[in-house]
């Protein structure tokens, strides 16, 4: 691994610059409850020195984010749970949790501030040198991360007074610095934190350049979610007819209670019902068991960078062949369908096993009408594909594309909130998983059209690099390059023309035109938004060592060596 000497200068609570004086406390929303076990959204963002040494001060980024968190209050907040009270209400349901804020118990947004003696160019290589395939397994990132710190339920169960939120501030020897963000799952999801971590750059901006403040509006109200909900969920019991119709959504529900054989130690206690609801869990039938004989956690795995280019996005996109009056496939379909098919033929599945392409969905655009884009929490649950691996041993991968749409065609207005009512009766909040790591799935998720590599902190440029931190059994999609500086109104310039397709359909729904049209996008001020695969797509990942080799043999992903 590269050696990067840190010394760490400071350690810190932030909390929003102005008393509140809200004593507010939150029930936190149905799907948010469920992701108590489920790693956090969090990302580093490298930065190459500016102009200005002031731009990246470690103490006027701390008062920007003091500023920010004015406007997202609850991420300085304490997350505990609600007591479980057997006849309750669905928020008293076992798990269930809630978030204070605007008190003298907040613990703040944990903050550190430290020095690495190495310089970026040292540590992190630019676009350019690092190509088609980059080998980023020796550098330490969890160095730069936080990720020695606990967060609030790090173990999905513990809250103990620990911070809901972690930032890290890293300056190197050349001017440069990394700013890294964790936030707990139940708080947001990738759009909610990547919307946190915007605001708190554009706020920065505005503060370096004594500029006007930009207006924020976070809503932080898990009540209208809730409420879009199918039934009775307080009821003592769920709706029959309502739980019959969840059982064709495309959404795997893992019982942890059913899965203590072969179980890894690190998860050995969710397998154990609490003891509050102990003749609850005796009397409730168990149901699918998580196949632990599928899945090595303690093997090592190599972390890579893949990109590819939007002209090989577009061949991948037309060899699907015309889509028709059934399926409109998007770009984004084809690129996961060629991954899933590779990932499969290389993990040499029998072609009769069943194979998962597991995926984060966002509801807000799903809803009818539309929840709001800006709608903090976790508005959004896993999905899952499904094929026989024998669609992955040849050259088509058209079926798994229609996988893929059938799967997000099946999740929509009527049968989100069937969803909600079932998850709102779970015994316990966290009893379910979503997802799996076993090598008959591959986990993904899309940061897509969020602005990951267009968070701009006063340089004027855009990062030398993002690295997402997620688990080494997910892959993370994230454009690759928008340009090299911004222009007066905050657009990237300098890379690409943009194309002229508009906004294509997003696997996790964040925005939906099916490549039609040109939709504009939020905040735009007319403009229209460039296509995600404009500059092409970084593909992160971790996999087993013999698959990433055997990739390298495959001519249709050309992992190694390709151009």
């Amino acid at each position: 691994m590269t050696s990067a000497p840190i010394t760490v200068l400071s350690h810190t609570f932030t909390h929003p610059d102005a008393p509140l004086n809200l004593g507010k406390s939150v029930t936190l929303g149905i799907p948010d409850n469920a992701t108590a076990g489920y790693s956090p959204p969090q990302a580093i963002w490298f930065y190459d020195a500016p102009k200005d040494p002031k731009t990246f001060s470690t103490q006027a980024l701390t008062k920007s984010l003091q500023r920010v968190l004015s406007s997202y209050p609850a991420y300085a907040g304490l997350l505990s749970h609600i007591p479980y009270r057997s006849n309750g209400d669905w928020a008293e349901r076992f798990g269930r949790l809630r978030v204070t804020y605007g008190t003298d118990a907040d613990p703040g947004v944990e903050t550190v501030i430290a020095h690495c003696d190495a310089t970026l160019a040292s540590l992190i290589p630019t676009a350019e040198q690092r190509g088609r395939v980059w080998d980023a397994s020796d550098v330490p990132f969890a160095l730069f991360s936080g990720q020695d710190i606990k967060i609030a339920l790090y173990d999905g169960l513990e809250t103990g007074g620990l911070p809901a939120a972690i930032v890290k501030l890293t300056t190197f020897a050349c001017g440069g610095i990394a700013i890294a963000a964790r936030l707990q799952h139940v708080l947001g999801d990738a759009q909610a934190f990547l919307q946190f971590v915007r605001d708190w750059a554009g706020v920065h901006r505005a503060m370096s350049k004594g500029l006007p403040l930009p207006v924020l509006n976070p809503i932080f109200d898990p009540q209208i979610l809730d409420a879009r909900a199918a039934g009775d969920i307080n009821s003592a019991d769920p709706d029959p007819d309502i739980m019959q119709a969840a059982k064709g959504l495309p959404v795997h529900k893992y019982d942890w209670w059913a899965s203590a054989s072969d179980c890894p130690k690190p998860f050995q206690h969710r397998t154990k019902p609490a003891s509050e609801i102990h003749h609850a869990a005796e009397t409730s039938p168990r149901g699918l068991p998580l196949d632990w004989k599928d899945w090595d956690v303690t093997q090592a795995t190599p972390h890579y960078v893949l990109h590819y280019t939007a002209e090989e996005i577009s061949n991948m996109y037309h060899a699907l062949a015309p889509s028709d009056s059934e399926y409109y496939f998007s770009r984004l379909d084809a690129l996961l369908a060629h991954l899933w098919a590779a990932i499969v033929r290389a993990r040499q599945i029998p072609p009769s096993d069943p194979v998962f392409l597991n995926f984060a969905f966002n509801f807000r655009p799903r809803m009818s009408p539309p929840l709001p884009t800006t709608l903090l929490g976790v508005p959004a649950c896993m999905i899952h594909a499904a094929a026989n691996a024998s669609s992955a041993h040849g050259h088509e991968t058209r079926s798994l594309a229609v996988a893929i749409r059938e799967a997000i065609r099946s999740m929509n207005a009527e049968t989100i909130p069937v969803f909600l009512h079932e998850v709102a009766h779970h015994v316990d909040a966290q009893r379910y998983w979503q997802l799996f790591g076993g090598r008959h799935h591959v986990m993904v998720t899309s940061w897509l059209q969020h602005g990951m590599c267009e968070v701009d902190f006063g340089a004027g440029r855009r990062p030398r690099f993002v690295e997402p931190l997620m688990p080494g059994w997910i892959m993370q999609l994230m454009e690759a390059r928008y340009g090299d500086r911004i222009d007066e109104e905050g657009e990237w310039v300098g890379d690409g023309d943009g194309g002229d397709e508009g906004v294509e359909g997003m696997v996790d729904g964040q925005v939906h035109t099916n490549g039609i049209g040109g939709e504009k996008a939020a905040g735009s001020k007319g403009k229209r938004k460039r296509p995600w695969y404009s500059s092409g797509v970084d593909i992160s990942f971790n996999l087993e060592a013999d698959v990433v080799e055997k990739l390298g043999r495959d001519p249709f992903i050309e992992i190694r060596n390709g151009d």
